[in-house]
């Protein structure tokens, strides 16, 4: 599963700025999307008037780090708050209601979190005027493979079989689509380009050997702090 691991590079991006962020790279070890380069290129093709509700997992720096933010109140990291995942699907049901109409909601999870709030799609879907749900699927609980998978505990349990969001979205009312290549956002952008009405799904097959700079700055601070309490 992770035979290499890659660390994104870090970015001085802010909110609102993106001139220092890394574009990622159009390659990776077993061919799926990286998601640098995904996040960069979804900055452009999502509608600038966007409000961003955010699950919890590995995949959390990408929008703020990629993607612009127009405001404060336009970013609801609800994993981060919680320090769970699964509640992103729920809190997008809410937020779909209290966005203002010409603003489109953007839902980021990771296919672990939305697994578990599964049943608020059918929510999402009938409250939603204007929104867009991208799941960075890796087919894993990616912050465990790369916390724990790291320092040799067994990968298994934390490996889920590849799910295909984009069916269960269509058959719940939502239009979708597999992405497996930057190119294949172009469903996304015709949507977008035919009105954003309704809920659109993409469902993002992305790799998991890219370590996000979040959380490496986070095992080494843990590293060293365990280092430290040891003497």
């Amino acid at each position: 599963m992770q035979a290499e691991v890659r660390t994104s590079p870090p970015t001085g991006r802010n909110s609102g700025s993106s001139p220092t962020a890394c574009p990622g790279s159009s390659e990776t070890p077993d061919g799926q999307l990286d998601p640098p380069a995904l996040a960069t290129v979804l900055d452009a093709v999502l509608p600038e008037r966007r409000s961003v509700v955010q699950d919890g997992g590995h995949f959390i720096g990408w929008a703020p780090m990629y993607w612009n933010i127009p405001r404060p109140q336009d970013l609801v990291m609800v994993g981060t708050a919680f320090q769970s995942i699964g509640l992103g699907l729920a809190s997008a049901v809410g937020a779909a209601r209290a966005v203002e109409d010409d603003r489109t909601l953007v839902l980021a999870s990771g296919d672990g979190g939305f697994l578990m709030g599964l049943s608020d799609l059918e929510s999402l879907i009938g409250a939603a005027r204007s929104a867009i749900v991208v799941i960075y699927n890796d087919a894993a609980y990616g912050a465990e493979i790369h916390q724990y998978g790291s320092q040799g505990l067994a990968q298994k349990p934390m490996l889920i079989p590849e799910v295909d969001f984009s069916g269960v979205a269509r058959a719940l009312g939502a239009e979708s689509a597999i992405i497996r290549s930057l190119a294949d956002l172009a469903a996304l952008t015709d949507w977008i380009d035919a009105g954003a009405h309704g809920t659109f799904v993409a469902d993002c097959r992305i790799t998991s050997s890219v370590r996000a700079p979040w959380l490496s700055e986070w095992m080494q601070a843990s590293q060293a702090a365990k280092a430290a309490v040891a003497g």
